[in-house]
């Protein structure tokens, strides 16, 4: 798999996954998209797998209104975002919110009992928390080697072998399976942002979208022919890449150099943090 490949896979699972809702806590949310799932489970036949698609018709109906709720609001916005914002800025936004994200993989890493990748998790969450001044800074990578990982339920799921089950496109999350589907629900649970007070959860899930759909605004030019088959294929692929640990780890430096992290900015944090 070449690198614009691994790239565009792991573009789209954030871009047509929710990545904000999953990392998200709210309660009144967190129900409203618990029946949401639950109704589409039921939905779906239980003998039919990943590599069906049974309600391709409901499926791409929901595709449909999520590619216009993208063109009419979260799209504008993360352009007008990446045009205002300098890329330094961005650097800072991504790496705190994947800071957040390193307590769910670390769970994640737990149930799957990778105690080696757990261990090394906790200590980049460490480093990046205290020197990296609340995971502004992405420091346990330059310093340490200690790179970014990727653990949700749904991995966590598919380790303990739980078959993937039918694909679904799930209104406002996107692409996922019935596996996957449940997994969003316990990522929710898992999101330290739950604790946070209304208002505050509510702007940092925000600032997390359209930071991530701003991330992927080259990825999405990579998309040709039919774009509900070929991001429906793209995620299944991916998600496989996931479960079984062979995600590359060069994510999207085919794309945006303002997302890359510079050598530079390892000083600014150290001394920020008073190394």
């Amino acid at each position: 798999m070449n690198c614009s490949t691994t790239a565009t896979l792991a573009a789209f699972d954030i871009y047509e996954s929710g990545a904000a809702i999953r990392r998200a806590g709210n309660d009144y949310t967190f129900l409203m998209f618990a029946v949401m799932i639950a109704v589409w489970l039921f939905a779906i036949p239980l003998t039919a797998h990943a590599g069906q698609d049974p309600l391709i018709g409901m499926n791409r109906s929901v595709h449909g209104f999520n590619k216009a709720m993208d063109t009419t609001v979260l799209k504008p916005l993360a352009e007008t975002y990446t045009t205002v914002t300098p890329g330094f800025v961005k650097r800072r936004v991504t790496s705190f919110f994947n800071n957040i994200d390193d307590v769910r993989v670390i769970i994640n890493d737990l149930l799957q009992l990778k105690l080696k990748r757990a261990a090394a998790d906790t200590g980049r969450l460490a480093v990046n928390t205290t020197v990296g001044v609340g995971g502004l800074f992405d420091v346990a990578k330059p310093a340490l080697g200690l790179e970014k990982h990727y653990e949700d339920f749904g991995q966590t799921l598919g380790y303990w072998s739980v078959d993937s089950g039918a694909y679904i496109e799930l209104p406002f999350i996107g692409p996922s399976t019935v596996r996957d589907s449940a997994g969003v629900l316990v990522d929710v649970l898992l999101n330290p942002l739950q604790f946070l007070g209304g208002w505050e959860r509510s702007s940092l899930v925000a600032s997390e979208g359209v930071n991530d759909r701003a991330s992927l605004l080259e990825a999405e030019k990579l998309i040709t022919g039919d774009e509900y088959a070929f991001i429906r294929e793209v995620y299944l692929q991916r998600r496989e890449l996931l479960v079984n640990d062979g995600r590359s780890e060069d994510t999207f430096s085919d794309f945006d150099s303002d997302w890359d992290f510079e050598e530079e900015e390892l000083e600014t944090a150290m001394t920020l943090a008073g190394e």
